[in-house]
């Protein structure tokens, strides 16, 4: 059994009979599951080749249309052709396009708005980089290239240079505000080091963030202390992306760091922020390990070690897990059934 796939022009004037993408053969009947359906690698040769067939008709439709000059409005006529090796989605093309001449002023047209050095298309270039901000650029260049015939920039290197582009380009757009504003609105903040892998070279604070509001409005951001990227500058974009007002109420989670209130405060969050459930639990875990070093050696100093150890850890337990309400029940219990000698 076997079939044909033939990509067919359809519209006005059109003569030709269509161009055959690929021909499939599979046993009849469906006795081993694994002939049902197209193959990973037939999907993506089909892709391939309508991908080639269509750009091949954009190309001819486009080297038929004579524009006229830009400058004096003149007759152009074909100086040359120049080929363009173009990346994209569903793999790599080479386009042969025209390039006209002006016969009045001799001024050069090409008849297309591309960016200039344009290698590939935008939504390779988006997609590289929301896989590259999800995963490493070596694991998203082996998906991306494992599930389409993205034969073209798959390397590590060229994700990494469209993931910063694109970064380049959602910094300096301009910021699109949302239609209504919101009351209130959460940022978290946060830091840490990267440490380089090599030595002699210098280790990376990294400070990220998250902004949410009760609907579900949500921006997340992260920069590179020391470098281009102006941190407050960031987080006042964000706090605006999700609906910031003067009259909106703010509450700020950090780790307590002078430093990332400093850059709150910068940020327009005035109010004091607040330790997180995550830090508190990691403080707490200080403070069992601290009391695990207690002394033992005098009476009743046992019982008073074994009894912390028990409630701290119980109180770090609930409060690494969400349960606010227990976590206090726990230190109003504490309090009551401390022993006599602790709470002196």
């Amino acid at each position: 059994m076997g079939w044909i796939l033939r990509l067919v022009e359809t519209g006005p004037d059109i003569t030709a009979d269509g161009v055959d993408l690929i021909e499939i053969d599979r046993p009849t009947g469906l006795a081993e599951i694994a002939n049902l359906g197209l193959t990973l690698s037939e999907a993506k040769q089909v892709l391939a080749r309508m991908q080639r067939a269509l750009v091949a008709a954009q190309a001819h439709d486009h080297a038929v249309q004579r524009p006229g000059c830009s400058s004096c409005n003149g007759i152009c006529h074909i100086k040359d052709w120049r080929p363009h090796q173009i990346a994209t989605l569903f793999g790599g093309v080479t386009v042969r396009l025209p390039r006209w001449l002006c016969t009045g002023c001799r001024r050069i047209e090409t008849g297309m708005s591309w960016p200039s050095h344009c290698r590939s298309t935008p939504e390779l270039d988006q997609l590289q980089a929301h896989l590259s901000a999800l995963m490493s650029y070596r694991v998203a260049a082996g998906v991306l290239g494992h599930l389409l015939p993205v034969e073209a920039s798959t390397s590590p290197e060229t994700f990494r240079h469209h993931t910063l582009k694109i970064g380049e380009q959602l910094r300096d757009a301009a910021l699109a505000k949302p239609a209504t504003a919101e009351p209130a609105i959460s940022i978290s903040l946060d830091s840490t080091f990267i440490r380089s892998r090599h030595d002699g070279e210098r280790h990376l604070e990294v400070r990220v963030g998250n902004v949410e509001t009760p609907c579900g409005g949500r921006q997340v951001f992260g920069a590179v202390a020391k470098s281009d990227t102006d941190i407050t500058t960031l987080i006042s974009r964000n706090l605006e992306a999700v609906g910031r007002t003067d009259d909106s109420d703010l509450t700020a989670f950090t780790d307590g760091c002078s430093g990332l209130r400093s850059i709150l405060a910068a940020a327009g969050v005035t109010k004091p922020p607040v330790l997180d459930w995550f830090h508190i639990a990691m403080r707490l875990q200080h403070a069992k390990l601290a009391a695990s070093s207690l002394s033992t050696d005098e009476p009743g100093r046992m019982q008073t070690k074994a009894f912390i150890i028990e409630q701290v850890e119980r109180l770090r337990w609930r409060i690494w897990n969400g349960n606010a309400k227990n976590a206090q029940i726990t230190i109003e219990r504490t309090g009551d059934m401390m022993p006599i000698s602790l709470r002196h």
